[in-house]
């Protein structure tokens, strides 16, 4: 299917590849489908699109890109909600707020995104942990990061 994306312009989308938010994002409750989309040339970050909503993208990243020691549990609720039985078929994903400079962005720790790769189904959770920072410092820059 065609869509337009708020980065990318207009791009045809494989149906199969919608991510369903069965309570949406907070905030955006409204929206509740979503494609994950790929910036051209960049492996890091990605764009989390709205199908409804060509105004609604969110830019996401995986957290363990930066900070490897990223750990939680999810709860049994969120695990029966995105019919999560095995580990390995989720991926995570935090949002990134984007400043200038770039190395003044931040990503939100406190409440990553869980997608249940296998069924396309996916949530916003809020970890009630306070480890974790909504305004978490992207403080190596990327190609600081890929010279390790």
């Amino acid at each position: 299917m065609k869509m337009t994306s708020a980065y990318l312009g207009e791009i045809e989308v494989n149906e199969s590849k919608i991510i369903t938010f069965p309570s949406g994002i907070p905030g955006f409750s409204e929206s509740k489908q979503f494609v994950l989309l790929e910036f051209p040339d960049n492996q890091i970050f990605h764009i989390l699109q709205s199908v409804d909503n060509v105004k609604l993208a969110f830019i996401i990243t995986d957290p363990y890109y930066l900070y490897q020691e990223y750990t939680f549990e999810l709860e049994a609720s969120t695990l029966e909600l995105l019919k999560i039985k095995d580990r390995n078929d989720v991926a995570i994903y935090t949002i990134v707020t984007v400043n200038k400079p770039f190395a003044a962005s931040t990503m939100n720790l406190k409440a990553p995104i869980v997608i249940h790769v296998k069924e396309n189904l996916a949530k916003q959770v809020v970890l009630q942990k306070e480890d974790y920072s909504s305004r978490a410092p992207i403080s190596l820059s990327l190609h600081e990061k890929e010279e390790k």
